[in-house]
């Protein structure tokens, strides 16, 4: 791609002017690699701490315009770009008329990005950042998988389909590697979005009286439920099981915690330890914990129910332990700790789309802990 023409989506994406497709051309251009610099026009920025200031406004406009419609990934795509190029910014000839932006910040790690397998019950895989948009990945039994424009793994099943002679119900897995994440569409419409570093089974289809079952293997998933008061909902995770006829709730149940949280943002929920047989029943704006002691409940402020699935890390008197293990999924980097900081407490919330040293940058300010780069590994040290 000429320079030329990325100079152009450049500008047209600082004006906040650039056209959905433009955004995708944009998108496919930073995912090649900065091999060429960019130029931005001293009119546009003298300085480059005026520039980034327009840059952030221009990426806080279109995250908050596109976070409610479900479709924020593609949205702030772009931004990547320009958060990932920021240390490289420099002013350029002509008596400074030139901002250049240049891919000198070659250390940086950026977020992740929409990236999952999906292995059919036929043993098939299928690596989904290789599916173009709606385009057929698989009919079996009945069962068509296409994948949306938005990134959206969707299950169609047709109505003349018939049930298998011998009750066998296909499965399929969709897994996220580290930075990465992806969103499923049952086939009974129930809305899925997996973290990174997760592992989700399901069946193709549903049957059409009885439980609907799944399983998150482990990590961490949010699901929009679609309401059916004759088929309750039914999440399988390690010891816990939850039953719900129509919600919102997130799952967190990665093997390296020692705690499943769940948090229900609307309607309720049973949960049920398997182990103990203790059941709770939770409300919106509660979390369950789930530990070797068993089941604790808590309700959180409204501070604290946003999620990562829009957009922010958000910890509620969380270990700086679990707050670097959420980091180190999302930016594939491995966590060292030289100093024992592992039980500093931490509360807020901090943006998902930031580069890995803006977030560091942020966490710093706090006056908590330190970092330092070597190589693959970040070393978190006492300030």
């Amino acid at each position: 791609m000429k320079n030329k023409r990325i100079e152009y989506l450049a500008h047209k994406w600082l004006n906040n002017t650039i056209s959905s497709e433009e955004g995708l051309e944009f998108n496919q251009w930073y995912r090649e690699g900065l091999e060429n610099p960019v130029f931005i026009h001293g009119k546009y920025a003298k300085t480059e701490e005026e520039l980034r200031d327009r840059i952030y406004q221009v990426i806080d406009r279109n995250i908050h315009k596109k976070r409610r419609s479900g479709r924020w990934l593609r949205t702030v795509a772009a931004a990547f770009v320009v958060l990932n190029i920021c240390a490289g910014i420099y002013l350029y000839s002509n008596n400074d008329q030139e901002l250049v932006i240049t891919n000198s910040s070659t250390q940086d790690l950026p977020p992740g990005t929409d990236q999952a397998t999906l292995t059919l019950s036929d043993g098939r895989r299928v690596q989904l950042s290789d599916v173009g948009h709606n385009d057929q990945l698989a009919d079996q039994g009945g069962v068509v998988i296409s994948k949306t424009a938005d990134g959206q793994l969707i299950y169609h099943v047709s109505t003349s389909a018939k049930a298998d002679p011998k009750g066998v119900v296909s499965y399929h897995t969709i897994e996220t590697p580290q930075g990465g994440q992806y969103q499923v569409v049952l086939p009974d419409g129930t809305h899925v979005w997996l973290n990174a570093a997760s592992s989700f089974r399901y069946p193709t289809s549903f049957p059409k009286t009885g439980r609907r079952e799944v399983q998150l293997s482990y990590g961490e998933a949010y699901f929009e439920v679609s309401p059916d008061t004759e088929q309750p909902f039914i999440v399988s995770s390690g010891r816990q099981q939850l039953e719900v006829l129509g919600t919102h709730f997130n799952v967190s149940a990665y093997t390296e915690d020692a705690t499943v949280k769940t948090t229900l943002l609307e309607g309720k929920v049973k949960l049920t330890d398997r182990l103990s047989k203790e059941e709770v029943m939770l409300r919106a704006g509660q979390q369950a914990q789930l530990s070797g002691t068993g089941i604790q409940v808590k309700t959180l402020d409204e501070a604290n129910m946003d999620l990562w699935k829009d957009g922010k890390f958000t910890f509620n008197n969380e270990r700086m332990l679990s707050v670097m293990q959420q980091i180190a999924r999302w930016y594939k980097i491995k966590v060292v700790f030289q100093d024992p900081v592992q039980d500093v407490r931490l509360n807020g919330s901090v943006s998902r789309f930031e580069h890995l040293s803006t977030l560091l940058s942020k966490l710093e300010q706090t006056g908590l802990v330190s970092f330092r780069r070597e190589g693959d590994n970040l070393v978190i040290m006492k300030p």
